[in-house]
């Protein structure tokens, strides 16, 4: 787990960070991310008539609410869960909505200067963990068919060609990202 210092220094190393009243919720950020895991865009708004903490970070979004005297109300959604990110803004504030597969989170009252920086930052977040995923799958396929014989690697390749599909058909796959990693598995 990060230390608090290593958290302020992810949180101020951020170019486009808005983090109004929740500062409660930052000191609590270091036990819930994990090692090596890394913040990358952070803002702040209203959900529910409370202010809360959104932030991303390299393996999901989260969502944090501490309160001074109730506890923590904390949601997050895994990027290989995650399905869209969309927003909406007006003169100074907007908004900013998270949909995963079965939900969706929505933060109102974001300070506008910070929307598009942190919509932008999930995006690519959820493109490089989709191409990790998929990168490791087809490399652990073709280790997979590379050794034993051919009725085990038959059966390896129809095991990942189905995974594949499970993914596509989940939606954390694109039609041409499915496309680009089937072609790798038939290739090997």
């Amino acid at each position: 787990m990060p230390t608090l210092d290593q958290v302020w220094s992810q949180i101020n190393a951020l170019p486009n960070r808005y983090i109004f009243y929740t500062r409660k919720e930052i000191r609590y950020l270091p036990k819930i991310l994990s090692e090596g895991e890394r913040i990358l865009a952070i803002t702040s708004g209203l959900m529910q008539n409370r202010t809360w903490l959104a932030a991303c970070t390299d393996r999901r979004v989260l969502f944090l609410d501490r309160g001074m005297f109730f506890g923590l109300r904390q949601v997050q959604i895994n990027l290989d869960r995650l399905q869209t990110i969309e927003s909406q803004s007006g003169l100074f504030f907007g908004s900013i909505r998270v949909v995963d597969a079965g939900s969706s989170m929505m933060i109102g009252m974001v300070y506008k200067p910070s929307i598009a920086p942190f919509v932008k930052v999930v995006q690519a977040a959820m493109d490089h963990y989709k191409r990790t995923m998929v990168h490791d799958l087809a490399r652990a396929s073709s280790n997979a068919l590379g050794d034993g014989s051919a009725k085990t690697q038959g059966n390896a390749l129809i095991h990942e060609l189905e995974r594949l599909a499970q993914l596509k058909t989940a939606g954390h796959l694109s039609e041409a990202e499915y496309a680009a990693a089937k072609a790798k598995l038939l290739q090997a």
